[in-house]
């Protein structure tokens, strides 16, 4: 004898869906390595997990089928002054067009308003199931001009099949400049980027532009920091 299964059909919940995207099935696109732009569309710290990493939110752009995916990456806060962590926060300053002379002028204000919203140039490494050098995903910032030059390189060479993996879409860009005040996590002396008065900054010259790699490379420190 079967019994009747006991299904509710009067339910109901209430619920706000106001901004929402809803999902359109890119989340299981893979993003092949390559050399992309992407918009900065978030950037936080998750008290919960990590009070001293910022989180990186990255949607692709002119990406063809991948346009819109996001990548999520992190970078630690400088512990102290000389901590090598700020070679990589410079990579990102520069892949997000800010020049040689506004990042050489001393102590400077990092925060969300410096480069959320903004456009920044990367490469993209993805994951490689069995391949421990590539364990994770890497995401390795370039000024404008050295993103250029290797991207140049890259797409001259045989297409490689994708490994890693992707998701979501994301908005618009935005603009900033220098301000009187410093903060990283707490106030300090100094210049700021991403001040309260944005204004337009265009591409860095490729002309002074420092490669991250490069500076990487000659202070034997290659690599990622992605801890």
């Amino acid at each position: 004898m079967s019994t009747e299964p006991n299904l509710d059909r009067n339910w109901g919940f209430n619920i706000n869906m106001a901004g929402l995207q809803a999902p359109t099935g890119q989340g299981s696109a893979l993003v092949p390595e390559g050399y992309y732009k992407g918009l900065v569309t978030d950037m936080y710290i998750n008290a919960d997990k990590n009070t001293g990493r910022v989180i990186i939110k990255l949607s692709l752009v002119d990406a063809g089928p991948y346009t819109g995916a996001v990548r999520t990456d992190g970078l630690n806060i400088p512990k102290d002054a000389n901590d090598n962590v700020r070679y990589y926060w410079r990579g990102l300053a520069e892949a997000a067009g800010y020049t040689p002379a506004q990042l050489d002028a001393g102590e400077i204000t990092i925060g969300v308003a410096a480069f959320k919203g903004k456009q920044v140039f990367f490469k993209y490494t993805p994951k490689e199931e069995g391949n421990l050098e590539r364990q994770y995903e890497q995401v390795t910032y370039l000024a404008p001009a050295e993103w250029a030059q290797q991207k140049a390189g890259f797409d001259a060479q045989p297409a490689k099949p994708a490994t890693g993996s992707a998701l979501g879409a994301a908005p618009a860009a935005a603009v900033l400049t220098a301000a009187p005040t410093n903060a990283l996590g707490g106030v300090v002396q100094g210049a700021a980027l991403g001040g309260a008065a944005p204004a337009a900054l265009g591409t860095a010259p490729a002309s002074n532009v420092v490669s991250q790699n490069d500076v990487l490379a000659k202070l034997g420190l290659g690599g990622q920091a992605n801890a």
